[in-house]
């Protein structure tokens, strides 16, 4: 009975969407995901909040002209709204990844 064996685990799991204004946080977030708390790169998804494909909203490390560091936007930087991660995580865990999240920049956290 595999089932039910499958849906206490499932149990354990709570997720959650964190929304952030730079492509370079959201990798740095998931960089602490991965790096810090061993979450699976694999089970971090990563998209844009709006349906127009994102680097955030307002340009970042290489989303400067020539990728050198500036305040000068590129002109064809695709700034079309934030970038939103959702991530399972274990409930005693909850704490410390908002915490981290929050640290690297995520403007709105979520649990679902």
């Amino acid at each position: 009975m595999g089932l039910p064996e499958q849906t206490e685990i499932r149990r354990e799991l709570d997720g959650l969407t964190a929304v952030f204004r730079t492509r370079a946080d959201a990798d740095l977030a998931i960089e602490h995901l991965t790096q810090e708390y061993r979450i699976d790169p694999a089970f971090i998804y990563v998209e844009p909040v709006d349906a127009e494909n994102s680097a955030g909203v307002i340009a970042s490390g290489g989303d400067h002209a020539a990728g050198a560091p500036s305040h000068s936007e590129r002109p064809d930087a695709p700034l079309h709204g934030s970038i939103q991660l959702t991530v399972p995580v274990r409930h005693a865990a909850l704490p410390a990844l908002i915490k981290a999240l929050e640290d690297v920049g995520a403007t709105d956290i979520e649990l679902f």
